[in-house]
């Protein structure tokens, strides 16, 4: 009776999470026909995400980036041209396409397209540099790689069947197939692909594709481990602690490829959130996106914050961003005060997340955690599981060193947090009240 009571008490949580986020709604019969079609069918992929997306909100934008925008409706027909072009290039089910791109639709639009076809998607990190690319595309031998023109130098030295420009630096607009000029015969853009290939729906896949992140590769050649898809478990763990609500726009200037900004790319298939993209991060620029914009969350890396609040005061004081409702950062701690001096100027909206590039989330510290300890790793999101493992595995006693292991939403075993750098992680999480600077610390083995 108690595990029953536990999982009727879960289910009831994730309800009015999803409700509260605005998931869980009325919608027209054929609407949710359709939606329940496409879970059956397609899962939680990128691709059924998608497509359910374009069910539930078709002339609502999607994608908003230095090109104009796109409705979910727009991304869904030109995602299946642009599956139905690769699949003539020869890409199948299974086959790798890696992505090389900046933050802008191109990206948004071969993940799906490649989801579409049952390929396994590679996402390599722009920073990356040229001996290192060698390597990763050697070892993973992916069919296709689609990258942005600014990277061609850097992919030169690497034997790759097909390539496909997805950014095109022309003088006459970039990503437009205007710029096949002088790029060769064999070099194709999105855009092309796009326009020769056929919107009808596609049928599903004979699996499903997986989705590879790669290390960041400071200690060697990068490695790649499969990522779980989207689902609704690890939704409402984050939308346990953060209110990211459905129809928002985010800006999302946290790297696509990177996990953090991954995460709400995945997000915005649930929510329906408008992602808004710049290829690049500037400081100044990003508060004015966030102003025209009128975004209502913003998912940055804490250098990001640094970065803005860096300007001078007077730029800072003509942007007061009122909208913005929720600043979701991670991929490393909040240095110092950062996370009091954001809020003291721009409202307590600021959110931290904890273990993001290793396990997703660990613990979120919202506004309150952070104004009581502005290092603080926060609480835990519903239905999550942190234990403190010895060597061997077994739960240690106070004081020891140890491994911090987590159980993610839906999953079966315990995750063990790989250390990265020699770096000391974050303080432990309690349920009830967030650590606090110098209590509770974690001590990692050598």
């Amino acid at each position: 009776m108690g595990a029953v009571r536990t999982k009727l008490a879960g289910a009831g949580t994730s309800l009015r999470v999803l409700a509260g986020a605005g998931i869980v709604r009325p919608y027209p019969p054929r609407v949710l026909a359709g939606m329940l079609g496409t879970l059956r069918a397609w899962g939680t992929s990128p691709a059924g995400g998608f497509r359910t997306a374009a069910l539930r909100w078709p002339d609502e934008v999607g994608v908003a980036d230095e090109l104009g925008e796109l409705t979910w409706g727009q991304l869904h027909r030109r995602t299946n041209a642009l599956a139905a072009a690769l699949r003539e290039e020869g890409v199948r089910a299974g086959d790798g396409v890696a992505i090389m791109c900046r933050n802008h639709r191109g990206f948004i639009e071969a993940s799906v397209a490649a989801s579409k076809l049952g390929a396994d998607v590679l996402y390599l990190n722009t920073a990356f540099a040229g001996p290192q690319l060698v390597d990763v595309l050697e070892r993973e031998a992916p069919r296709l790689v689609v990258h942005d023109e600014e990277f061609t130098d850097l992919l030169a030295a690497a034997h790759v069947e097909h390539r496909v420009l997805a950014w095109v630096e022309t003088s006459a607009g970039a990503g437009t197939p205007a710029g096949a000029a002088g790029r060769g015969d064999d070099v194709r853009t999105l855009e092309e692909l796009i326009a020769r290939g056929d919107e009808a729906d596609l049928e599903p896949p004979e699996r499903e594709g997986r989705t590879i992140i790669l290390t960041s590769g400071t200690t060697g050649t990068p490695k790649g481990a499969p990522r779980p898809q989207g689902g609704v478990p690890a939704a409402v763990s984050l939308l346990s602690r953060m209110p990211l609500r459905s129809r928002w726009r985010c800006y999302v200037a946290a790297p696509l490829f990177h996990t953090w900004g991954f995460a709400h790319y995945q997000l915005a298939m649930l929510l329906g959130t408008t992602l808004v993209l710049r290829r690049r991060f500037d400081p100044q620029e990003a508060l004015a996106v966030l102003e025209e914009e009128r975004c209502d969350s913003f998912v940055v890396i804490p250098v990001m914050l640094q970065r803005i609040l860096a300007l001078p005061a007077d730029v800072l004081d003509r942007h007061r961003l009122p909208h913005l409702a929720v600043v979701a950062s991670s991929g490393s701690a909040l240095p110092g005060d950062l996370a009091l001096t954001w809020m003291d100027r721009f409202g307590d909206n600021l959110y931290s997340t904890y273990g993001s590039t290793e396990v997703a989330w660990a613990s979120i510290a919202d506004p309150e955690d952070l104004r009581e300890a502005p290092s603080s790793a926060g609480r835990l999101p519903h239905a999550t599981v942190v234990r403190i493992l010895d060597e061997k595995g077994r739960r240690c006693r106070r004081g020891a060193r140890a491994d911090l292991r987590r159980q993610r939403p839906a999953d079966r075993g315990l995750h063990r947090w790989r250390r990265e750098g020699g770096r000391r992680r974050p303080h432990v999480v309690g349920r009830r009240r967030p650590v606090r600077p110098g209590r509770a610390a974690l001590r990692r083995g050598p």
